[in-house]
Formats: structure tokens, C-alpha cells, sequence
């Protein structure tokens, strides 16, 4: 068989010729892009190098609004802002043109700010490809204004100018890659005033406590935007949609008012003290609330500072409580990372011993509530006059009535005490001498639904509707209807014992009691205006219902007039004014510690009264705590000056 000839792989010359051109053709054209190339680079290079680095440093930039302020009734500023400043650092822009500009700017940041260049150099060459360091949170106003006019200078001309001028021009213009962002911090110029009224704010504009955060929806804005893009010629331009500033708030509270009895409280803490020292000031003819303080105030602009919780805790409960925060935070982080649950068992007890902890929030908290409205307590004898009342409108009393006081009164199997033995006494005379035991026999008159329906009706286990967050859940602190079929359960309700409510659930109810009737919802906002200051709401007076008539109202004025001319309450008497009040003693539980929560509740003028004062004073610090007179000696110490203060006038006494 004849062998295959092998196929001729060699390039003949046509396809040599071929393969010359379509390589000259490739170098040719490689030519013809590096030429362009250069030729756009010598021409057009800074622009397009301006355009990426822009579109790679930002294409927008938030333009923060301004948090509304808090203003008291008077136009007086509570709560403000201040403008505050972050340094960025652009290392890609420092370092430009072989770190021409690194060591001018790194210079001119030393010289106004004070930075070590060692920091800034490691900060800038340790991130040579970022446009964007946070170097410098909270700046002011005054530590940044120099340096900004001294940037200003790169846009100034250098002819005609001095040798010096000249100089700090052209080192303006060598500075490179520094840029400021605003914000603003809220600043409250009276520190502690009102702390518990006010509130504060944390990041983000998160209103925490107080007008801060139920009006923090009305407080808080819109950010703007300015967004940055080049036109045609590549020149930068921007479009600005301008932030909208939240709405200000006007407050109810007087700053004098408040001012006083905060001085009066911390005076009354220095020389005596107590568990708790509360103080509410109200208008009774519209349910405003001129001035709320308690013990333990703390700086609304150093909410965290833990030196404030030695008023409550000693330093070794400090510190246990941080190692406890720690602890489950630790915990809390652990089991995040791991995305399960803790499946640990733990005893009954581990889980009582574990209730007990408190973390250092818990302490905060604690600190920052406000206890007028969050806290609960027995009233004492501040509720025998919505015993009367009730009786009077019901028409189980006529006010003729009158009662014998043996200093006790037995109820089913129970003998119930009275402070004195007051044999025969008036109605209006148990009222001023605050005798239990025409309570109870009243009480009983009256029976245990009617009690119930008027102590629901005086707001007793129900929401006031203040517009302040905190207010504590009372509904299940009172009894009903059925559970007053019990005689010993009506008997002390009567008195103010064995049912709780907080200080402004008894201010607000009190106050219809002598108002006419009204019940009021208690307010502590009057005004919302906007950023030019006109009056997007007006928060006014709202009657929530119709308490008693206008002539048990009178009664009940005049019972409460003798408490303080006649009965526990003399001490509360000032010159010149008609003052009505009524002392409370409450014996806490355990009944057997003798811990007791004394009160007043204060007005003036009897005749219409225009000032409420209340002072409730939780376990004062001395041996014999079942001592109303602390309360009414503190009340009054407040009233005199207030008194001024509203311009309410003395009159001539009706003393009967």
C-alpha cells in the first residue's frame, strides 16, 4: 500500500504578507489610543479626575434639622440646641500629586485644633484610599470658626495683599481633604430645672421622659438633603431640598414657680429629707400645671452621670449592679452570636435571686421618673373630703349631720382607730379634725356601690389623660362595688387607706372638688408653634366630666377653710389670704414598720381658687414619721411666694 504524503505546514508568502498586516494594522491602532490618551490626559485630566474623585466622595449630604425647643408659659427657653460639628478627614484627597498637600494640612490642623501630627499623619496614610475618617465628634461653634475663615482664605485673592496675608492664602490653598458636617445637640440652660417635667434626649433626636418624648413627634423635623452632580462643562452644582425644623412647644410651667419650690424641696432634703419629696402646683380652673419637682433631681444634660445615683444607692450597689450589666450583656451577646436561646435550667430560687438584680438601668430609671405620676401610694385623709362630697351629692348627706368619736369604731369583728376621740363632732368639724370615724359611718350611709361609682367618677383608678408618658396603671389599686360589700374594706377606703392612686390622680380629682365640679384633664403643653413661631395648636382647657355640683363644691370649700383655721392644718395659714387644705397621714404597709406617707393638699383664694399646692413627703427622715405638719409647714414655705408670683392678691378673711 502506497504511503500518504504529509501536508505542507510552512507559510507561504501570501499568508506571511497577511499576517505583517493585521499585526501593523494592531500597532497601529495601539498608537492612535496612546496618543488620545495622552492627549486627554494633558487636556482634560483634572476635570475628569474632579468628576470620579466627586462621584466617589459623595453624591448627597444630609442637611439636619433643628429639634423644636421648650418653652415655660412666659417665653422663657427650657430647651434649646446648639449647633455642633464633625471633622471628616479625605486622605485620597490629601494625598493627591504625591502627598503635596499631607504635610500643609496636616500643619494647619495642628495649629488650630491642637491634633498631634503623628495622629493625624497615621490616621491619613493608614487609610490612603478613603474619602470619609470621622476624626472629631461635638465640635463647637468657636473651635471651628477660625479654621473655617481660614479655608475661606483659598478663594482670596493674593494681589495687593501683604507679605503675611499672602502666605496664609497660599497655605489655605494647599489644605486639602478636611470638611465639617453639622448636627445639632440639645441643650438644656437651666441644667436640672424641671428635669422630670422636661425630659431629655438622647441620639438621634429620641426623646426619653417628660414633653421629650410625648411630644417628640411634634419636637422632631425632616432632614434636608443637598445632592451634588457636574453639568456638561463638568463644573459641580447642587440641588438643595432644605430641612424642616420640628415644631416648639410651650409649657404650662412657670419658671419662677418652679424655680421656688424646687429650692423649697432641696432645702426641705438638706435639713430633714425622705424617701421621696414631691411637689405639684396646679390651676384648678383649667387643669395647667404650673410647677412639678422631687427629690433627687439630675442634669438634664448629664442624664448618665452615675454620681447622681448615690442619692439612691451606696457606691458598693453601684458597682454590683455595672458588674450585673456587664454580666448579661456579655450573656445577650453571646447568645446573639450564636443565634440560639439559653437552654440552661435554673431553680426557683436562681430565678428570685435574678429578679431581685438590678442592672445599672434599672437605676436610671429609678432616677429619671417622674414619681407624681408613676409612683402610687395610700392617700390618708387627703380623700376624706371626696367621702363628704359624695354624701352631699348623692344625697346621703344633708350637712347638718353630726357624729360621736369614742376613738374608735367597730367594724365586723375589727376595731378601727381614729387619731383622737373627738366625742361629738359636725360634719364640717370631721372634715377639719379629720376624724376616721365619722368616715366611716358616712361611708356606710352612703353604701359600697354609690362610694364606688363617685370614687370612679373623681378619677380613682382611672387615667388622668396628662400628656406626659409614665403614668402609672391604677385600675387594679382600687376595689369595685363587690369587693365594698366587705364593711372593713369600705370603712378604711373611707379614710384614705387600703386603695392607692398617684399625686396627680388625687391633684386632678381635688381640683374639681373645689373648682365647681370640673374635672379637668391635667395638662402640661398649652401651645405648639411651628418654626416661624405661629401657633399651629392651642392646648386648652377640656373638661373631662362633671364631678359635683357647684354647691357641694362651696361645702366642701368651706370644711376644708376650717381644716385650716380650726383644724390640722393651721399651719398652712398666710396673712391676709383664705387658705384651704387637708393634712393626710397614711400608715404604710407592713402596718407594724411605722413608716408613714404624710401630705397637704392646699388653695387659694377659698372663694375661687386660682392655686393648688400639694406636698407629699414619702417616709420623712425623723422619729416620729405620722407628722402632717411637715407636709403643711413646706406647702406654705411655697404658697407665700407663689402667691406673689401669679399676682393673686390677699383678701379680707371670711372666717366664720
Amino acid at each position: 500500500m502506497a504511503k500518504k504524503k504529509k501536508a505542507d505546514r510552512r507559510l507561504t508568502t501570501p499568508m506571511k504578507g497577511k499576517l505583517i498586516l493585521v499585526f501593523g494594522s494592531i500597532i497601529f491602532l495601539f498608537l492612535i489610543l496612546v496618543v488620545k490618551l495622552c492627549y486627554v490626559t494633558a487636556t482634560k485630566g483634572k476635570e475628569y479626575e474632579t468628576a470620579v474623585l466627586s462621584q466617589q466622595k459623595h453624591d448627597s449630604t444630609i442637611l439636619p434639622f433643628e429639634r423644636g425647643k421648650i418653652y415655660d408659659r412666659n417665653g422663657n427657653i427650657l430647651a434649646t440646641n446648639e449647633k455642633i460639628y464633625t471633622l471628616i478627614l479625605e486622605p485620597q484627597n490629601i494625598l493627591l500629586q504625591d502627598k503635596k498637600y499631607e504635610e500643609a494640612t496636616i500643619n494647619a490642623l495642628h495649629e488650630y485644633f491642637g491634633f498631634s501630627k503623628s495622629k493625624l499623619k497615621k490616621t491619613i496614610e493608614d487609610n490612603p484610599y478613603s474619602y470619609y475618617e470621622v476624626y472629631k465628634k461635638n465640635m463647637t461653634y468657636d473651635e471651628v470658626e477660625k479654621f473655617q475663615k481660614f479655608l475661606d482664605l483659598a478663594d482670596a485673592s493674593a494681589k495687593g495683599v501683604s507679605k503675611a496675608k499672602k502666605a496664609k492664602i497660599e497655605s489655605a490653598k494647599m489644605v486639602k481633604g478636611v470638611s465639617f458636617e453639622e448636627d445639632y445637640k440639645r441643650v438644656y440652660p437651666y441644667n436640672s430645672l424641671a428635669c422630670r417635667v422636661l425630659g431629655y434626649t438622647s441620639s438621634g433626636n429620641v426623646g426619653n421622659w417628660g414633653i421629650e418624648q410625648y411630644y417628640n413627634s411634634q419636637l422632631n423635623g425632616v432632614n434636608g438633603r443637598a445632592y451634588y452632580y457636574f453639568n456638561e462643562e463638568l463644573d459641580q452644582e447642587q440641588t438643595v431640598k432644605e430641612a424642616k425644623n420640628g415644631n416648639s412647644v410651650v409649657s404650662t410651667i412657670d419658671m419662677q414657680i418652679q424655680k421656688i419650690i424646687e429650692e423649697k424641696l432641696n432645702d426641705f432634703d438638706s435639713k430633714i429629707g425622705s424617701k421621696v419629696t414631691n411637689i405639684l402646683v396646679m390651676d384648678p380652673q383649667n387643669g395647667e400645671i404650673l410647677g412639678m419637682a422631687s427629690s433627687n433631681p439630675y442634669d438634664l444634660n448629664e442624664p448618665m452621670d452615675e454620681k447622681k445615683l448615690l442619692s439612691l444607692y451606696s457606691q458598693s450597689e453601684i458597682d454590683e449592679m455595672k458588674a450585673y450589666t456587664q454580666e448579661k450583656e456579655a450573656e445577650e451577646a453571646s447568645e446573639e452570636g450564636s443565634g440560639e436561646e439559653s437552654s440552661e435550667e435554673t431553680t426557683e430560687q436562681e430565678d428570685k435571686d435574678t429578679e431581685k438584680k438590678k442592672t445599672i438601668y434599672d437605676a436610671f430609671y429609678e432616677l429619671w421618673r417622674n414619681a407624681i405620676i408613676s409612683d402610687t401610694n395610700e392617700p390618708g385623709s387627703t380623700y376624706k373630703p371626696f367621702t363628704v362630697a359624695t354624701g352631699l351629692e348623692s344625697g346621703a348627706l344633708t350637712g347638718n349631720e353630726s357624729y360621736f368619736c369614742t376613738g374608735s369604731l367597730m367594724v365586723g369583728k375589727r376595731n378601727i382607730g381614729c387619731s383622737h376621740v373627738h366625742g361629738n363632732i359636725t360634719l364640717k368639724d370631721a372634715v377639719a379634725k379629720s376624724c376616721n370615724v365619722a368616715m366611716m359611718n358616712i361611708a356606710f350611709n352612703e353604701g359600697s356601690e354609690t362610694f364606688y361609682n363617685y370614687q370612679n367618677l373623681f378619677g380613682f383608678g382611672r387615667s388622668t389623660g396628662i400628656d406626659l408618658p409614665g403614668e402609672a396603671e391604677t385600675k387594679n389599686l382600687v376595689y369595685n362595688a363587690s369587693n365594698y360589700s366587705n364593711s372593713v374594706t369600705l370603712a378604711t377606703n373611707a379614710f384614705g387607706q387600703n386603695f392607692n392612686c398617684t399625686m396627680m390622680q388625687m391633684a386632678a380629682g381635688f381640683c374639681s372638688l373645689i373648682n365647681g365640679g370640673n374635672y379637668y384633664r391635667p395638662h402640661i403643653v398649652k401651645q405648639i408653634q411651628n418654626d416661624g413661631g405661629d401657633v399651629v395648636k392651642d392646648v386648652g382647657k377640656e373638661v373631662l366630666r362633671k364631678t359635683v355640683s357647684e354647691e357641694t363644691s362651696a361645702s366642701i370649700r368651706s370644711y376644708m377653710q376650717e381644716t385650716v383655721e380650726n383644724g390640722t392644718g393651721t399651719k398652712a395659714q398666710i396673712e391676709g389670704y383664705t387658705i384651704g387644705g387637708k393634712t393626710g397621714t397614711a400608715e404604710k404597709i407592713p402596718r407594724n414598720k411605722k413608716d408613714y406617707y404624710v401630705s397637704f393638699i392646699g388653695f387659694t383664694p377659698v372663694e375661687k381658687p386660682e392655686l393648688l399646692v400639694y406636698v407629699t413627703i414619702d417616709e420623712p427622715n425623723v422619729s416620729f414619721q405620722a407628722n402632717a405638719g411637715l407636709a403643711v409647714e413646706l406647702e406654705k414655705s411655697c404658697m407665700e411666694e407663689i402667691v406673689n408670683v401669679l399676682g393673686i392678691k390677699p383678701a379680707i378673711s371670711t372666717k366664720e
